[in-house]
């Protein structure tokens, strides 16, 4: 089986580049060393033509001297200054040439050049260079005779005539030493041109088969990658791209094949989840569908109630639904709390031991007794919608690694929104069947509530009533009237809004109202100044500010100032603030006090606000509340203008 190293495309590329850069070199090397062959077999030839010349000047200067012998003594003495030194000299030098080819050291002929390859002389030249060389031993030797041992007076004519009858011998090998290193030589120089044209010819082959492979392991496994990452991005998410190769490229392919599949995965559980109704099919078909992407064996989502408590709405576990039951928890300190709060993906990698580390963490521990070891927390719902947590647990533990969480973390988003949809469509159907409920009720409710008031109405008129018998009475008279009120208010928020919109100086009618309606009590501060018209329900609009004013009243202390300020907000809106200087409102009771059926207040119905926000937003407007112990509790409200301030 092929090492999984040598499988790496990054290791078979290294191998190339380094095999083409090991041929290129090798091919390189060999010219280097093919120029300073030639280099020195020139410098062979060039030494050998001396050598030739050398013994041929010899041979001339010989035949010319026993042509011209001196006569007498002043002519030989000529010649002896001329002839013998010349003849010494030459000797001397063809000495070292042929001591030179003889032992095939060049050396201290080319001593002090820079040549980077000393001369060396083929097998058949040296045969012949040690045969020349054994020639002038004996040619010398006879010269040495023919001279004599005199130096003074030597024997030229007898040297000369040795030489002349010697020469022939002497110059056939010599002459054959220069055609055979001549030969060698170029013999020498077309094998080294053959070896470069093979290397060359060797290293265009390896280029051309790693190109071609090249082509087949890379740019076409690349292209057919390409091809099929192009038909997954146009949107066929279930298509699969071949995968030929066990190498970089394959194993791109087959992460992204992975990817592809997922993302198929994800798209058939956001259509199934776009189709499912309730909460039940909802969770049904994640618990069918998520197991594919991440290990996860338990599936439930936890409401915040508006009681303020958070309950388990309802739970799978292993793709069933988990006989568990509706529970209910304090959110107070808990991680659940935490998770709504930041808004983040939270990650427990050990239900078991975070359970241990608080007595609020109730959920925890129930889930450790349902055998989960590995949880996340997940957000769901929005801002001002029904807003909860969805827990996805494992019975192993450490089964969420890096890869899971992000992919939990990219599809928490998408579930998240899908599940607070089904949450706030499941919340607006119940709303919806309450609000009809509600108000075929309330059509029920009045008519017995009309005979008693008149039932009220003839006790109260009755004479010599106890006096408990006419507090009682009273107390009914109130109740009754509170009893009316509520009726008004859910029949209210029930029924759909039917606005009469005219242009309305919202400005003006604060002012009637604070001089009317309100009796013009001391403690209303009016900042207000010129604004364009709104289009709005007069009636409504007086509905929404009477209810927010007697709001701030009743939370503002005894004498204390209530600011209204009407002001242009921008070049499209009209802004009214209400201010009181009262306790600030809790964060917990601030993020609540738009839900229906919520208050904090005694005789209160928890339908005032909530019917508020119902009108403004008829009105494309918007309402906001913030409140704190520096500025108070200030309402802001936001209607959008018709026209212009008047110059």
């Amino acid at each position: 089986m092929v090492p999984r190293l040598f499988q790496s495309l990054k290791t078979q590329i290294v191998v190339a580049i380094l095999a083409l850069t090991g041929l290129f070199a090798a091919s390189a090397f060999y010219s280097m060393y093919v120029i300073d062959q030639q280099h020195s077999d020139d410098t062979l030839l060039q030494l050998a033509s001396t050598l030739q010349y050398k013994q041929q000047l010899l041979t001339v200067q010989a035949m010319q001297y026993k042509e011209n012998a001196p006569r007498d003594y002043p002519s030989y003495f000529r010649d002896l200054r001329l002839y013998f030194q010349d003849l010494k000299r030459i000797r001397s030098e063809m000495d070292a040439l042929i001591a030179a080819f003889s032992d095939n050291d060049f050396a201290p002929l080319l001593a002090g050049s820079d040549m980077a390859m000393m001369p060396r002389l083929p097998a058949t030249s040296q045969d012949i260079a040690k045969q020349l060389g054994e020639r002038w031993e004996t040619f010398s030797t006879g010269l040495d005779e023919r001279i004599g041992d005199n130096q003074e007076e030597p024997r030229l004519e007898w040297a000369a005539e040795w030489i002349s009858e010697q020469h022939a011998e002497l110059e056939d090998i010599v002459a054959g030493l220069t055609t055979t290193l001549e030969n060698d030589v170029a013999s020498r120089a077309e094998r080294a041109n053959a070896v470069n044209r093979l290397l060359l010819a060797f290293a265009v082959i390896v280029a051309v088969g790693i190109g071609l492979w090249f082509y087949w392991r890379v740019l076409d496994p690349l292209a057919t990658a390409v091809s099929g990452f192009k038909r997954v991005a146009n949107g066929e998410f279930s298509y699969q791209v071949p995968v030929n190769y066990d190498n970089e490229i394959g194993w791109l392919v087959g992460a992204f094949n992975r990817l592809s599949n997922r993302l198929d995965t994800l798209r058939k559980l956001l259509t199934r989840l776009e189709q499912g109704g309730d909460l039940h099919s909802t969770l049904d078909i994640l618990s069918e569908t998520l197991p594919n992407l991440m290990p996860v064996d338990w599936i439930g989502v936890l409401v915040v109630g508006v009681d303020g408590k958070i309950h388990l709405e309802k739970a799978f576990s292993d793709g069933k639904p988990d006989p568990i039951g509706q529970q209910s928890f304090d959110p107070d300190h808990t991680l659940l709390a935490e998770c709504i709060d930041t808004r983040e993906p939270l990650h427990i990698a050990d239900v078991s031991q975070m359970s241990q580390l608080s007595d609020s963490y109730v959920f925890l521990r129930r889930l450790t007794e349902l055998g989960r070891r590995d949880a996340i927390f997940m957000p769901i719902g929005a801002e001002n919608t029904v807003q909860g947590v969805a827990v996805f647990a494992s019975r192993y533990p450490n089964s969420y690694r890096t890869e899971h969480l992000e992919l939990l973390r990219n599809l928490g988003v998408l579930v998240g929104v899908s599940l607070g949809r089904t949450l706030q469509l499941v919340e607006s159907t119940r709303l919806a069947n309450i609000g009809q409920f509600a108000s075929s009720i309330v059509h029920e409710i009045r008519n017995p509530l009309a005979t008693i008031s008149l039932a009220l109405e003839h006790v109260r008129g009755l004479d010599d009533l106890p006096d408990g018998a006419i507090k009682r009475v009273h107390l009914a008279s109130d109740e009754l009237t509170r009893l009316e009120r509520l009726l008004s208010d859910i029949l209210l928020y029930a029924k759909p809004l039917a606005l009469d919109r005219s242009p309305q100086d919202i400005a003006e009618l604060i002012a009637i109202m604070v001089a009317g309606e309100l009796g013009d009590d001391k403690r209303f501060r009016l900042e207000t100044s010129r604004c364009p018209l709104v289009p709005a329900d007069r009636d409504r609009i007086r509905q929404v500010l009477l209810n927010l004013i007697r709001n701030a009243e009743q939370a503002s202390p005894q004498d204390s100032p209530i600011r209204i300020r009407c002001h242009v907000d921008g070049e499209d809106w009209v802004k009214i603030e209400i201010q009181n200087a009262g306790d600030p409102i809790p964060e917990k009771i601030l993020a609540r006090v738009f839900e229906p059926f919520f208050t904090s207040k005694r005789q209160g119905t928890g339908l005032g606000l909530p019917i508020v926000q119902r009108i403004v937003e008829a009105h494309s407007g918007e309402v906001t509340i913030a409140s704190d112990a520096k500025h108070g509790t200030r309402v802001t409200l936001r209607l959008p203008v018709t026209g212009r301030i008047a110059a």
